[in-house]
């Protein structure tokens, strides 16, 4: 029992290293057993658990939501949030949205994020060197000076007019928001290019031929040292801490299945139950169920006519030559390079999940060559067209269509053939010849 203890004393540090709420081991013995008392702080643990597997971190942002949110509120959106990464449990569905029972079904959906979402490799995924994270400029420079967010206007107390007009106004400061910041992204990048092109030969890393922008900060001001070496303690302890768990967390894990057997024991059985349960109202669980009936009444009405049509397709596809099954692959075929030449004209790395890395390669400087009258074309050609094609996917979509024409012509060839030699039958003393060019 006192690895038992140790095991979730760990556990309790490593959540709270990583961002989360300080909770006492004492939290997970009372809800093995179902006791109250645990409910709204086990509550509290999914909400920023949650918030974390969404965001990679917990910030003040989490803190100040916890807050503003009533209980009900934040119970409602863990259970959501729950059921949609797949934890489909009805008796965790039916808690009260009060928070005054049900700690045992919050620790075994705590217990099982834990193991679905991988938040110890996440934790330990965070742990990275700070050197190699240049967002802790802003961290370092600390001359930010905090505004406080400008409240709204109650939504209750506007006209729809002027409900309209609010939302017009956030659209518009969103849309310059978005045009500044991909100004700042590219002028980053630019200075990025002049730091990593003035210190090409100097570097700190195999992978990187010059210095990084976050190194380049540090050699200029080397006091920050200091703070460096306080986040790589703090991280080296996270990592401690996190394998130290993975060598005893199958303690934890045999002492689940203890709550786990001690729930079975004590829930009576229903075999009638329902094995998933969202939360809806009453009145659209009546509308589904006369739905689904109606679903059955039609399904029962068109019966045979789903059989006809299969008696009807196994016929058609028996009947299906080879030549016509040629052409529907020169047609995929020709659809796919076609898509394959849209995708290329319209992607854009305008908005990327995390910034991306600039390594600068010096090249050779080559003596300036006379323009060539080829060199001009691009240029000259693709002025206001947009992105150009590669031109081994246009010459795949024309063959593609060079095929589907030459199958068509065949197929209707044939079919022109068939009829002519049909009605030269009908005609007494009539000969069909064909053309040299059909032989």
């Amino acid at each position: 029992m006192a690895q038992v203890r140790e095991t979730i004393e760990l556990l309790t540090f490593i959540l709270n290293e990583n961002g989360c709420s300080k909770l006492k081991a004492e939290i997970f013995r009372l809800a093995k057993f179902d006791k109250d008392e645990a409910t709204l702080a086990l509550w509290k643990l999914l909400f920023e658990m949650l918030y974390y597997c969404k965001y990679g971190i917990i910030d003040e942002v989490t803190v100040k939501a916890f807050s503003e949110l009533t209980t009900e509120e934040l119970i409602v959106y863990v259970k959501q949030e729950l059921q949609n990464l797949g934890f489909l449990s009805k008796e965790f569905s039916h808690l009260p949205n009060d928070a005054r029972s049900g700690s045992r079904e919050l620790l075994l959906a705590f217990a099982w994020l834990v193991c679905k979402q991988n938040l110890i490799d996440k934790f330990m995924e965070n742990c990275s060197s700070p050197l190699e994270d240049s967002s802790l400029l802003s961290e370092l420079q600390q001359n930010k000076t905090t505004k406080e967010p400008r409240t709204l206007v109650a939504a209750g107390s506007l006209t729809p007019v002027q409900k309209v007009q609010q939302l017009q106004l956030l659209n518009g400061k969103l849309r310059s928001s978005l045009r500044r910041l991909y100004a700042l992204q590219r002028e980053k990048a630019k200075l990025q290019h002049r730091v990593h092109e003035c210190t090409q030969g100097s570097s700190l890393t195999p992978d990187m031929p010059h210095l990084s922008s976050l190194e380049v900060h540090l050699l200029r001001h080397p006091q920050l040292m200091n703070k460096i070496t306080t986040l790589l303690e703090k991280d080296n302890v996270r990592l401690r801490h996190m394998q130290e768990w993975k060598d005893h967390e199958q303690i934890f894990w045999k002492w689940m299945e203890s709550v786990l057997e001690l729930k079975v024991k004590e829930t009576p059985r229903n075999e009638k139950a329902p094995m998933l349960y969202y939360n809806i109202a009453p009145d659209p669980v009546s509308r589904m169920n006369e739905a689904r009936r109606k679903l059955e009444e039609a399904i029962l009405r068109y019966e045979t006519i789903i059989e006809q049509i299969e008696e009807l397709w196994e016929t058609k596809r028996s009947e299906v030559t080879e030549e016509e099954l040629d052409g529907l692959l020169d047609m995929l075929n020709m659809e796919i390079s076609l898509q394959r030449s849209n995708l290329a004209l319209g992607s854009s790395d305008f908005f990327l999940m995390r910034d991306p890395t600039f390594v600068f390669n010096k090249k050779d400087k080559k003596k300036p060559n006379m323009a060539k009258p080829m060199d001009r074309l691009p240029g000259a050609l693709g002025e206001g067209l947009g992105v150009p094609v590669e031109i081994s996917d246009e010459i795949a979509a024309l063959e593609s269509q060079l095929r589907l024409l030459e199958t068509q012509v065949g197929r209707t060839t044939r079919q022109y053939t068939s009829d002519l030699e049909r009605l030269s039958v009908r005609v007494p003393g009539a000969l069909f010849v064909q053309p040299s060019s059909c032989v």
